[in-house]
């Protein structure tokens, strides 16, 4: 039989539409089923954190875990994940109440045996970065389960007061102070800078206000508060920068 004119029998022939269809189908799924497990993986990352967070900070509600990273999986099977962000809200620990923190967390190390169970007796945290909110009216209460006689309150802008009635050598002395905010490792430090409303101080009766209107308030309700990097006084509470370094967060 004589061949057709300008075909080759040695071209190879092409896949039919079938071949074409069933090959993207299993791609299509293969994509499909890396997705589905990389979503799962990471929700399941994203609960085990949470709680983890939650037994050791005593908040009410869950905190927002975000596990960020285009490749999931393969920071699943090396147990290290790059960058987690959080977010709780009313951390509470003895007097004091920590009203909303905003973290990120880099290379948190979860072990993929503890990701299996859905359970966690420690997290290994290499860095930490956080904003905490701490309002007035928390301060307040916590300056008050504490035994200080003195409440917070905004002045101007970007300025904060302190006003109570305090013992000062054997007198109950009424006064106000504006008052400095810094800080002592993962401690809020709260200094007078000025007095208000009091005459004829001497020196030592001075120096005694000025010791009876200082305090201090730890954020140990935060276990990754290990140092203070800013501080700001705004109309509604404080707002602070705290950093940390290989923190390890037991439930």
């Amino acid at each position: 039989m004589s061949e057709r004119a300008g075909t080759d029998p040695r071209s190879p022939r092409r896949p039919s539409r079938r071949t074409v269809g069933i090959a993207l189908g299993v791609l299509l799924g293969t994509v499909l089923l890396l997705w589905g497990s990389d979503l799962l993986a990471r929700r399941a990352a994203e609960g085990v954190v949470a709680q983890a967070l939650q037994e050791r900070t005593g908040t009410v509600e869950e905190p927002s875990v975000k596990v960020r990273g285009l490749f999931f999986l393969p920071q699943v099977l090396r147990g290290r994940y790059d960058e987690v962000e959080i977010a709780m809200e009313g951390v509470v620990s003895g007097p004091l109440r920590i009203d909303a923190v905003d973290a990120r967390l880099e290379d948190v190390y979860l072990s993929f045996h503890d990701l299996l169970l859905g359970d966690t007796d420690r997290l290994l945290v290499v860095d930490t970065e956080a904003e905490v909110f701490l309002s007035y009216e928390d301060l307040n209460r916590y300056l008050e389960l504490t035994g200080r006689p003195l409440a917070l309150e905004a002045a101007d802008p970007g300025e904060l007061r302190v006003i109570g009635a305090v013992e000062v050598l054997g007198a109950t002395v009424e006064a106000s102070a504006d008052v400095a905010l810094g800080a002592d490792g993962g401690s809020l430090v709260v200094e007078p800078t000025r007095f208000g409303g009091v005459r004829g101080l001497s020196g030592v009766s001075e120096l005694l206000l000025g010791q009876r209107f200082t305090f201090r308030v730890p954020l140990d309700p935060l276990p990754f508060a290990q140092e203070i990097t800013g501080v700001e006084a705004t109309d509604s509470g404080v707002v602070v920068d705290v950093t940390g370094d290989w923190v390890v967060i037991e439930p």
